[in-house]
């Protein structure tokens, strides 16, 4: 990646907490202590290569890609792109990341219901083998399951 290159990532609170995040475990940049997912470009602490970061609305970043040099892209505008994380992705948060983890889809119901059987079945469905092919599957790594 060339000294200067461009970079274009969410410009939406979360998104672009997880994309410069992943800059960071990439190595390209680093950010203040303790900003996590509420980082902004202002919060890169060190950009070595001078990284031009472009705040880009999310669903037309895949659009950009002619514009900027690399791009960090939701997995669900990817895919409707026509890009995959398999084939395309440079990159992709880690599984344990505190972006994965706090981003994760949980089942929740009112409570006094998480002991309905139906409650324990369908939970038991969810957190089974065939889900997780069927995520990883249909999804190629642009969705994770993480149980």
């Amino acid at each position: 990646l060339p000294d200067g290159a461009k970079i274009g990532v969410p410009n939406d609170p979360s998104n672009e907490g997880r994309a410069l995040l992943l800059l960071q475990q990439e190595g390209l940049i680093t950010l203040k202590e303790g900003v996590g997912l509420t980082a902004t470009k202002l919060d890169i602490a060190e950009n070595p290569k001078n990284l031009q970061i472009k705040e880009l609305e999310a669903a037309n970043i895949p659009n950009a890609l002619k514009d900027v040099d690399i791009a960090c892209i939701n997995g669900n505008y990817a895919q409707a792109a026509g890009l995959s994380v398999e084939k395309d992705a440079l990159a992709v948060e880690a599984t344990d990341s505190l972006a994965a983890e706090t981003y994760a889809n949980v089942l929740v119901v009112k409570d006094g219901n998480q002991d309905s059987e139906k409650i324990q079945a369908l939970a038991k469905a969810l957190k089974s083998d065939a889900v997780r092919d069927y995520i990883n599957k249909t999804y190629e790594g642009a969705v994770v399951p993480v149980f």
